[in-house]
């Protein structure tokens, strides 16, 4: 699985010394937003050689560059780097990997996730036949998630079907 996975958006530069202020909602960055990790932006490969958070973005600087007229082509464009160096656990997956994926409770189908809406606790929400519902992302209520098959395997959801 070498896909390449958005991690965020170049929203503008930070500074005149070429750091790229970046937006991101990506749920693992911790995994992503590493020194030495090799990005892609604009096609273009690329190393992160420092990082810092500022407010709600995420400054890095890429390549050493330390020009801003060199990173301002990036501006606009989405960050990505390959799935296969977030060096993911067997059983860990990224919340992006939840749509579409079926949910499943006691061998019965409740839905289909539609989106996951982040917050202070994730929830996913789920379209079935009659009614829309959100699950909480917590252990509360999910089993687990198998990849293969994209079904995810809940506790108690039906409860939450108003």
């Amino acid at each position: 699985m070498n896909e390449l996975v958005c991690i965020g958006k170049v929203i503008n530069f930070f500074g005149i010394k070429g750091e790229l202020k970046i937006l991101s909602d990506f749920d693992k960055k911790e995994l992503a937003f590493k020194i030495g990790m090799p990005i892609m932006i604009k096609e273009e490969n690329l190393e992160i050689t420092s990082i810092r958070y500022h407010k709600k973005y995420i400054l890095i600087r890429v390549n050493n560059i330390d020009d801003i007229n060199l990173i301002t082509k990036y501006i606009g464009y989405n960050v990505y780097v390959k799935r296969s160096l977030l060096n993911l656990d067997a059983d860990d997956y990224l919340l992006a990997d939840l749509i579409s994926a079926q949910v499943m409770e006691d061998g019965e189908c409740l839905g289909v996730i539609k989106e996951v809406l982040e917050g202070h606790t994730n929830y996913a929400r789920v379209i079935n036949k009659e009614k829309e519902f959100l699950v909480p992302l917590i252990p509360e209520y999910i089993i687990r998630f198998d990849q293969n098959s994209k079904i995810l395997y809940t506790n108690n959801a039906k409860s939450l079907i108003i």
